[in-house]
C-alpha cells in the first residue's frame, strides 16, 4: 500500500519535539546537534527564516515522523566549497527519521525522493547534495535507491563524509 509522505514547513510550537527526534538512540548517532542549533533557536525566536535553511516536518499518512531540511551550499564559509561540479543551483539536504519503529521500512527512500522532486521543481536546484556518515549505510543506500550517485568520499569539518550527488537533468520524478 503506497504511503503518502508530506513535507510541512516546520512548526515552531514543535521545537521540542524535534529536539527529541535528535536525542534519540538511532539519530544522535549520526546527527550532530550542531547541524540544527540555528534552526532549533529560530525557532525558540519565532523567526525560523533567519537559519538559512529550510526546515520540514515529515509527515508519513499524516502523522510527524520526521525532520528534513534544505540550504543552499555555495552560501558563507560552507565545506560544500572546492567540491566538484558544486556551485549556483546546489541545494545540500538532509533527514532524519525520528520514529524508531519506522527506521529501516523504505521511509527515508521516500522522504529523499519527495524532498529532491519539491526542491527540482519549486525552489530551482540544479543539482542537490547530501553528506552521510561513511559508515551510515542505510542513508547511504536510501539516497542511492532514490536516485543519488555516489562521488567519494571527503573529509569536513564535521567529519568524513560520503558524497552523494542528484542532477536536474537527469532526475526521474
Amino acid at each position: 500500500m503506497p504511503v503518502s509522505i508530506d513535507l510541512v514547513p516546520y512548526p515552531a510550537d514543535e521545537v521540542d519535539t524535534l529536539e527529541a527526534w535528535i536525542a534519540a538512540p538511532h539519530v544522535v548517532r549520526w546527527w550532530k546537534l550542531s547541524w540544527t542549533a540555528t534552526v532549533i533557536d529560530a525557532l525558540r525566536a519565532g523567526d525560523p527564516a533567519q537559519s538559512g535553511i529550510r526546515s520540514w516536518r515529515v509527515d508519513l499518512d499524516g502523522q510527524p515522523i520526521g525532520y528534513a531540511q534544505d540550504y543552499d551550499v555555495t552560501q558563507g564559509d560552507s565545506p560544500w566549497i572546492g567540491v566538484d561540479d558544486i556551485g549556483p543551483g546546489t541545494r545540500g539536504m538532509d533527514l532524519l527519521i525520528g520514529v524508531p519503529d519506522l527506521i529501516n521500512r523504505k521511509h527515508g527512500r521516500a522522504i529523499i525522493r519527495a524532498l529532491a522532486t519539491r526542491l527540482f521543481t519549486e525552489h530551482g536546484a540544479s543539482r542537490l547534495v547530501s553528506s552521510p556518515h561513511p559508515d551510515n549505510w542505510p542513508a547511504i543506500i536510501a539516497f542511492k535507491r532514490a536516485g543519488f550517485r555516489e562521488r567519494g568520499r571527503r573529509q569536513f569539518p564535521g567529519g568524513p563524509a560520503m558524497i552523494l550527488t542528484a542532477a536536474k537533468a537527469v532526475w526521474r520524478a
